[in-house]
């Protein structure tokens, strides 16, 4: 697999400069490619918003908008960001207030030194994968196993926690992926050069989330894996942003599994209309709709699913409807209005009746109720 991973934004009102580093330095060295050039810090904040770079080299006087506002910017939204900044000599105090504001080095164009750039931008490559965990602690994943098997722990508490440091490139696109019989990261399949995190599950089961500019090449040497390894299945979903996206396809691809136990044995089609309706419980849904994002006739797919998952397309529906409230009255202090909209019904007063013709409990009392079962285990 390629290591090309790290995306770097070049940002200098000199094309001449752009170029020169983008055709001179050998940039898969690093793990690293440029993904896009702006002339000024007003354009290059528009590529950083869209290609979400790891590295960003930007002058530090340019018109419109300066390299010192591109960096203050860009540290707000994506402090882990590494900035280097171009300097003259006699932007040294600039050079300085940017090194404040949290850019790891600059570099003096008038007496540019290879060395220099080549130490940080090894130092970059090294940093990045440092930061990219790739597994859950033993007592995390454990939790993570109990959650998603129903148990009411923490473990959305600690997806929280997770999402606003290690996970927070996830807030933005990525892709999620349920392989089963993975081959082993120290073989062919080589992540530590971008973002990416993996969980266990079972014996030969691997949750694996990937930054989305590494989709397509992690997609095609697993195809080309599964030429040697016929026992290698997967599943993936995406571009996906943010917890919810995350905790969806999660579910989804867990469903997947339990159903039949093997993935091989579930119709694509049917695992693109169960992501569907996990990522869109929120939203009202027909069976028209699915079946339209899916490619497939409305009549069809419901046959395949009533044969394939022993529920019709609406019996499913509530049920992860009612499976995720459930969740979030035990585990959230959401409104019943709050609940209600999660899971694509709008009226409380309907949502208050739908819930206790299917648990025998209206929501309010349903939630007191699990607060006083968790005392009692305590």
């Amino acid at each position: 697999m390629s290591k090309a991973c790290i995306k770097v934004l070049l940002v200098d009102d000199e094309p001449i400069v752009r170029r020169g580093l983008r055709a001179t330095v050998n940039w898969e060295k690093y793990g690293m490619t440029v993904v896009a050039e702006a002339s000024n810090g007003k354009r290059g904040w528009e590529e950083f918003l869209a290609h979400r770079p790891d590295v960003v080299i930007t002058d530090i006087v340019m018109p419109e908008e300066s390299g010192l506002e591109l960096s203050r910017k860009i540290k707000a939204q994506a402090p882990k960001t590494k900035i280097l900044l171009l300097s003259c000599h006699k932007d040294f105090e600039f050079a300085q207030e940017g090194i404040n504001l949290g850019a790891s080095g600059y570099l003096l164009k008038t007496v540019f030194d290879d060395k220099e750039l080549e130490y940080f931008l090894s130092s970059f490559q090294k940093e990045i994968a440092g930061t990219s965990k790739n597994f859950l602690t033993d007592g995390l994943n454990e939790s993570f196993l109990l959650w998603l098997s129903g148990y009411n722990n923490n473990f959305e508490q600690k997806l929280d926690e997770l999402f606003n440091g290690e996970w927070g490139w996830m807030n933005h696109k990525f892709y999620a992926f349920f392989i089963q019989n993975m081959p082993s990261m120290a073989q062919e399949i080589d992540l530590q050069s971008f973002n990416f995190i993996t969980i266990s599950f079972g014996k030969n089961l691997t949750f694996l989330f990937v930054d989305e500019s590494c989709h397509p090449t992690l997609l095609a040497n697993l195809t080309e894996e599964r030429v040697a390894l016929q026992d290698l299945m997967w599943i993936h979903a995406g571009p996906l942003i943010g917890k919810q996206d995350w905790i969806k396809s999660v579910m989804a691809f867990h469903h997947a599994q339990q159903q039949d136990g093997m993935l091989h044995q579930y119709p694509s089609v049917l695992l693109q209309a169960v992501e569907h309706i996990m990522r869109n419980l929120s939203k009202p849904m027909t069976v028209s709709d699915i079946a339209e994002a899916v490619g497939m006739s409305r009549s069809h797919l419901s046959t395949l699913f009533k044969k394939k998952i022993g529920d019709s397309i609406h019996s499913f529906i509530e049920k992860k409807q009612l499976h995720l409230a459930k969740q979030l009255l035990k585990g959230t202090k959401l409104t019943i209005q709050e609940i209600g909209e999660q899971i694509g019904i709008q009226d409380a007063k309907y949502f208050s009746k739908w819930f206790k013709r299917c648990t025998g409990l209206p929501p309010s009392n349903y939630r007191i109720q699990q607060k006083g079962d968790e005392r009692l285990t305590i």
